[in-house]
C-alpha cells in the first residue's frame, strides 16, 4: 500500500443502517488509513536517519578537506623557513588506449 493514495473518508450518519458493502468499505478504509499512517511515520524516520548520516559523512569530509588544507600550508611554511621552495601536489592522470574492441575487433 502506498502512502501517496488518497483514502476515501465514508461517513454513515447516526441513526441510519448502512448497507453491509459500505459496513465493509468503511472497516477497509479505516484498516488502509492506519496502515498509510504507519507508512508514513516509518518514511518520515527514515528520512530523518537518512539526512543524520549524511550530516556526518559530510562533517566527515569537511574535517579531512580542512586538515588536507592546513597540511599543505604547514608544508609551505616549512619550505620557507628551510629556504627551500615548496612543490604544489599535482592532480594524478591516467592515459589509457583502448588495443581490442568491443567484439574482438579493432577500434577505428
Amino acid at each position: 500500500m502506498a502512502a501517496r493514495y488518497a483514502i476515501a473518508n465514508t461517513v454513515v450518519p447516526e441513526g441510519a443502517k448502512a448497507p453491509e458493502k459500505v459496513q465493509l468499505k468503511i472497516a477497509r478504509d479505516k484498516a488502509l488509513s492506519e496502515e498509510k499512517e504507519k507508512a508514513v511515520d516509518a518514511a518520515k524516520k527514515e528520512k530523518v536517519e537518512q539526512r543524520e548520516g549524511l550530516k556526518k559523512r559530510t562533517q566527515a569530509y569537511e574535517k579531512e578537506y580542512a586538515d588536507h588544507q592546513k597540511k599543505l600550508v604547514d608544508l609551505r611554511r616549512e619550505a620557507k623557513l628551510g629556504g627551500n621552495f615548496f612543490v604544489e601536489p599535482e592532480a594524478k592522470l591516467l592515459f589509457v588506449v583502448r588495443i581490442v574492441g568491443i567484439i574482438k575487433l579493432s577500434p577505428k
